[in-house]
């Protein structure tokens, strides 16, 4: 589900960390989409936690009427197999942003963020945020 964060149109930095919960290997990366396609990367984890450490990812005025996606990628190939169906269920993503008119503001993953490979050992969560 896509959300909202209202940047403002002044010079204060927006920054974002990302927090994820997961028994499984965790890699996340953040990129901004402008229009017309351009996209930059903004910021990424190392590629164990999956968390992304509170990261400065451009004034507000810059990211106004962008979009913000952050993926994870979370690999279960090292837990016993039986125990995959659950782990989409048990998951916890939180994404931090803060710096612009919106103030601090905390998200969820939602249901429909999250999609897995065919045999469950590969979870994608994709996280939409227009930036206005």
């Amino acid at each position: 589900m896509k959300r909202t964060y209202e940047t403002g149109i002044d010079t204060n930095v927006i920054t974002l960390g990302v927090k994820v919960g997961t028994v499984g290997v965790a890699y996340t990366s953040a990129i901004i989409i402008r229009s017309g396609g351009q996209y930059t990367k903004v910021a990424e984890s190392n590629q164990d936690s999956g968390s992304i450490a509170e990261t400065n990812i451009g004034t507000a005025a810059d990211l106004k009427n962008s979009y913000l996606i952050v993926r994870t990628i979370i690999d279960l190939s090292h837990i016993d197999k039986s125990l995959w169906e659950n782990q989409k269920d048990n998951l916890v993503i939180r994404y931090h942003l803060s710096g612009g008119f919106s103030g601090n503001q905390v998200y969820n993953q939602d249901l429909d963020d999250i999609n897995t490979s065919p045999d469950g050992k590969i979870i994608i969560v994709t996280k939409p945020i227009e930036l206005k």
